[in-house]
């Protein structure tokens, strides 16, 4: 008996056929690595192995049983747990209350009403989290976790369901490194019981991990195989890294570092969440004309800067934009020229891709038609609702979306974050022409290869602190500089 079976499954959106007839076994107890470039239609599986959506043709079975058009919540009965590209979280709840949420959909409990103690529940969540290290986290609310903690709050969810099938979506992006070990930790345990398909960019760990890996490419399965024998498939690494493998590591130097009057200053910012203080007195500059960078492992405060730089947190300091104070508030931070590319993309529902970049268009030099020269993939797609893109085409279309602002200040959190080697590389390029045609960009990553390769200055940031400020080319020459910070 297979735990997930796709049979001929077809699904498109609009004009896009993003699944051309799937054809997938997953024995029980295997773990499978699926693989491929954005846009292969490794998401689109996942949502119609999960029923969130159904396919146009074909048939999904789990567990010997066939599911077509079940569901979510029925198939979660049945033993198949996901977690999600980008977390969906109640920010106002704490960590605790998520997973015991996950625990009481299987419980007696969930059809009566609830005790002011759930006892068992509460202890079992407290277990899971223990499991994947946020025990010391249980009372704090999820609004004040960085992003890295939130991940594995929804893999404790995931957990705390008991499953026999686990979905994982890229649950290495977006993770420190720290992180990322322990995850790793957590799902090579898992006992055979649980059987587990993947999402991975991360090539070195989805080989390692994987009895066997499948490669998905333009919605159709490409190859199939042991890792190994995938891994040095040369069609594999076309699609998949590109043919020209040395731009990853072989980046050019970016130009020279500009001077004058800074577009950006930033005096003394403290912000944080509730009573937890996160930042502490940060100090820095963005000239015109000027890319800089923000490096940290995850945690240290680089979303948290960004998101009271656009005003979506209180802050006390000063920050000045073009020399004078900018006004409180989201909205007057954009009206004074600030735009944010936000982490996790952020598509919005009910609306096409022409429909989200018609909404953020503002007089200036930035038009449709500029932007669809700079990302015609988005051209392509402008007719298709923005929640069913790749994730790659979704953070083209955030970019886009920032641009359309016409900012004098262009924000990025974390860009590359759960993207394949291939679309870095892509997004990369674009905002090195950014960078070439004048724009002004403060760009937050944990990236710090991707990062070098674009910026000219370079803010480290630890515990929400600027610890050092350098030139891009003075760490690209002292890679241990780098590691000291950055682990």
């Amino acid at each position: 008996m297979w735990a997930l079976e796709l049979r001929q499954v077809y699904k498109s959106f609009g004009g896009l056929l993003a699944l051309a007839g799937v054809d997938l076994k997953v024995p029980l107890g295997e773990r499978r690595a699926l693989v491929g470039p954005n846009g292969a239609g490794k998401s689109t599986l996942f949502r119609v192995a999960g029923g969130e959506s159904w396919p146009d043709r074909g048939e999904v079975l789990l567990f010997g049983r066939r599911v077509t058009g079940l569901p979510p919540h029925r198939l979660a009965q049945m033993g198949l747990a996901r977690t999600f590209q980008v977390a969906s979280l109640f920010p106002e709840k704490d960590v605790w209350e998520h997973v015991v949420l996950a625990s009481l959909a299987f419980h007696p409990l969930s059809r009566r009403p609830l005790p002011r103690r759930l006892g068992t529940l509460e202890d079992q969540a407290l277990e899971v989290l223990e499991r994947v290290g946020l025990s010391q986290r249980a009372r704090t609310r999820v609004a004040a976790l960085s992003y890295g903690e939130q991940r594995l709050v929804e893999l404790a969810m995931a957990l705390a369901q008991k499953p026999r099938l686990l979905l994982l979506d890229e649950p290495l992006a977006g993770l420190a490194e720290e992180e990322r070990e322990r995850v790793k930790g957590i799902l090579q345990a898992l006992p055979r019981e649980i059987t587990v398909l993947l999402i991975e960019h991360d090539l070195d760990f989805a080989y390692g991990f994987a009895d066997r890996v499948t490669v998905l490419h333009q919605g159709q399965v490409l190859r199939e195989g042991l890792p190994e024998e995938v891994r040095r498939d040369p069609q594999v690494i076309e699609v998949y890294v590109g043919k020209d493998q040395e731009a990853d590591v072989a980046f050019p130097s970016p130009s020279s570092p500009h001077t004058g009057p800074a577009l950006l200053e930033v005096r003394g910012l403290r912000a944080g969440y509730g009573q937890g203080e996160v930042l502490r007195g940060v100090d820095l500059e963005v000239r015109p004309g000027e890319a800089v960078g923000i490096l940290g492992r995850n945690g240290m405060g680089k979303t948290t800067l960004l998101s009271a730089l656009m005003g979506f947190l209180p802050a006390q300091g000063e920050i000045l934009l073009e020399g004078k104070i900018v006004p409180p508030g989201t909205l007057g931070r954009a009206q004074a020229g600030l735009a944010l590319v936000p982490q996790g993309r952020q598509p919005i529902p009910g609306l096409s891709v022409e429909e989200e970049l018609l909404l953020a268009l503002r007089p200036g030099r930035w038009t449709l038609e500029t932007i669809y020269e700079l990302f015609p993939r988005l051209k392509e797609r402008r007719h298709a609702p923005s929640t069913v893109l790749s994730g790659g085409e979704q953070q083209m279309l955030a970019i886009a979306r920032a641009l359309l602002r016409n900012p004098k200040l262009l924000l990025l959190d974390e860009p590359t974050e759960g993207l394949s080697p291939l679309l870095v590389k892509t997004i990369q390029e674009v905002l090195r022409e950014l960078s070439r045609q004048g724009e002004s960009l403060l760009l937050a990553e944990q990236n710090a290869t991707f990062a070098l390769g674009l910026v000219q200055r370079v803010y480290i940031m630890e515990k929400g602190q600027i610890v050092e400020c350098t030139e891009a080319a003075y760490l690209r020459r002292e890679p241990k500089r780098l590691r000291m910070w950055m682990g």
